[in-house]
């Protein structure tokens, strides 16, 4: 009896294979199997019905921060952190302390930009002597160049300390202290010190970010890449943000699809950094592109020994002919895809595994 139970639908499926019309082993574009045939495996349609032709929809999208509009605030100087003023999560202007450092180093900065400072002042006398010597017939001209090359050392030497103590924003104060001054106006997205730790020169204290705009990084079928181009709308439905395609990738991922950069510019109250969202993409008005249609998951299959041929079984006449097609998007638990279907043509929403089975030579279903 349990071999009985098992020769079925062997039986069934050996019989599609005997009367395949036309094969993919033949490479022909279309591959058919009789109906009949299938009665007993349960195979289900349902009518195909057509997607929006101006939207490509449930796009995975990962909200991100434009690169021009976040810094990273770092220690000028290694030294130990005295105080903290803000804290993630808040706004902060241009100019304003972040924090406050004690550091040995900068009390050696300040000695020794005091100490160039000194040498320019004396270099700058003693230039301005000499030129007047000069002047009076008293001394030779090499006596001034000599002058003039001590007073640009002095100088640079002077612009260097100054600049050491200027970095990252810092404004020295007394008895080395130091403060860490906000390089813009945006909202703390990270704070990774604390007071009373010691940190090294060049550690990360802040990540400062201006939020708006926003941009959103989608995932785009290759399939579809055609249909949109710079400067096409963006919309986020939850909760309602608005944008524009700003470029569009060229390496194609693993999964066959394409990063597409969109600038967002209102509606960004419910948007975060590193939020995942679906986008919606309006396609080009003169695109040309074949109809889109909406099928439910499970009818796409892929045919082809490597698995490389997306496809629908199509219910037309006495037949289950193989569609070829390509999916461009989902919609819900369904699939949008773009093939050559008519409006309300039935295809194989159960059992399309089973045909997929048959037109392999497989002998049994997947």
């Amino acid at each position: 009896m349990a071999t009985d139970r098992w020769r079925a639908p062997f039986v069934v499926l050996a019989l599609g294979l005997a009367v395949l019309r036309t094969g993919l082993a033949s490479h022909d574009p279309v591959a058919s199997l009789p109906v009949a045939q299938f009665a007993s495996v349960g195979i289900e349609t349902v009518p195909v019905r057509p997607a929006s032709a101006k939207w490509l929809t449930h796009l995975p999208a990962h909200v991100q921060i434009p690169n021009a509009q976040q810094r990273f605030v770092a220690a000028p100087v290694g030294g130990l952190v005295t105080s903290v003023l803000v804290g993630v999560g808040e706004h902060v202007r241009e100019g304003q302390t972040l924090a406050q450092l004690v550091s040995p180093e900068l009390l050696t900065l300040q000695r020794e930009l005091a100490q160039v400072a000194a040498e320019r002042e004396r270099t700058q006398q003693a230039l301005a002597r000499d030129e007047r010597l000069l002047a009076e017939g008293l001394i030779a001209a090499s006596r001034v160049e000599a002058s003039r090359a001590a007073d640009r050392q002095a100088a640079a030497a002077l612009t260097e300390k100054r600049g050491l103590l200027a970095l990252a924003g810092a404004r020295p104060g007394p008895a080395g202290e130091l403060a860490v001054l906000s390089p813009m106006t945006g909202v703390v997205l990270e704070q990774t010190v604390r007071a009373g730790e010691r940190v090294e020169p060049a550690t990360t204290l802040f990540q400062i970010a201006r939020l708006d705009p926003l941009d959103l990084e989608i995932e785009l079928p290759l399939a579809a890449a055609t249909r949109i181009e710079v400067g096409v709308a963006v919309r986020i439905p939850e909760p309602g943000a608005q944008g524009s395609v700003i470029a569009i990738g060229r390496a194609v991922s693993d999964g066959q699809t394409l990063k597409v950069r969109a600038r967002m510019t209102t509606g960004l109250e419910g948007l975060y950094p590193g939020q995942h969202v679906e986008a919606e993409i309006a396609t080009r008005s003169d695109s040309g592109a074949a109809q889109l249609w909406i099928v439910p998951g499970n009818a796409l299959v892929r045919l082809g020994k490597a698995g490389t041929q997306p496809a629908v079984f199509a219910h037309r006449g006495e037949d289950y002919v193989a569609v070829p097609a390509k999916p461009v998007g989902e919609s819900g638990r369904d699939l949008v895809i773009e093939a050559p279907l008519s409006e309300g043509e039935p295809v194989v929403s159960g059992g399309a595994s089973q045909l997929k089975a048959a037109l392999a030579g497989l002998g049994k279903a997947e």
